[in-house]
């Protein structure tokens, strides 16, 4: 399956060399590789989300959503998709989506997206939580994720919008 944007190859291939290595290199490294793979996917999904931004030429339309935030977070992306591309009535601001359970709508449609997005936060403070130590667990929010992006693409090509998937996934790994 191609891949958009030009950090895919970057964020598939170090997900995949880390999976490899969980798989591989036995319990003494486990815990290292399986918070890479983890951390990876999550990058990967807002890699995806800045990138259909970008080539929708919607900077504007999510700074409005988000309220302005300088730098909204992969929640706050993702909440603004669903409210651009999903929601059948649309809230006019970040504040009022989530008022309205945007959190809760984002993570019924797209499953694994809270286990990533709390890994995230935790590592970001810190701590490592329990997706970081399983690789059983890793590898299913990896897939997860690359999943999410697909579905991501999927709703933009239902709606009309085309964007182009020039990296394919194959090329990630083996370059």
């Amino acid at each position: 399956m191609p891949e958009a944007g030009r950090h895919a190859p970057i964020l598939i291939a170090a997900s995949w060399q880390a999976l490899g290595r969980a798989v591989h290199e036995g319990p003494d490294t486990l815990i290292c590789n399986c918070i890479v793979v983890v951390l990876f996917a999550g990058f990967y999904v807002e890699a995806n989300l800045n990138h259909i931004v970008q080539q929708l030429h919607m900077n504007r339309r999510l700074n409005a959503f988000t309220g302005g935030k300088k730098h909204p977070g992969l929640q706050d992306k993702l909440a603004w998709f669903h409210n651009e591309f999903v929601a059948s009535v649309q809230s006019p601001d970040l504040r009022t989506a989530y008022k309205r359970g945007a959190a809760k709508k984002v993570r019924r449609r797209f499953p694994g997206f809270a286990q990533l997005y709390r890994f995230r936060n935790d590592i970001s403070h810190g701590v490592i939580n329990k997706r970081g130590r399983s690789l059983a667990k890793a590898h299913r929010l990896r897939q997860q994720a690359t999943e999410m992006v697909a579905e991501m693409f999927a709703i933009l090509q239902s709606r009309g919008y085309r964007i182009p998937r020039t990296t394919t996934y194959w090329q990630a790994i083996t370059s």
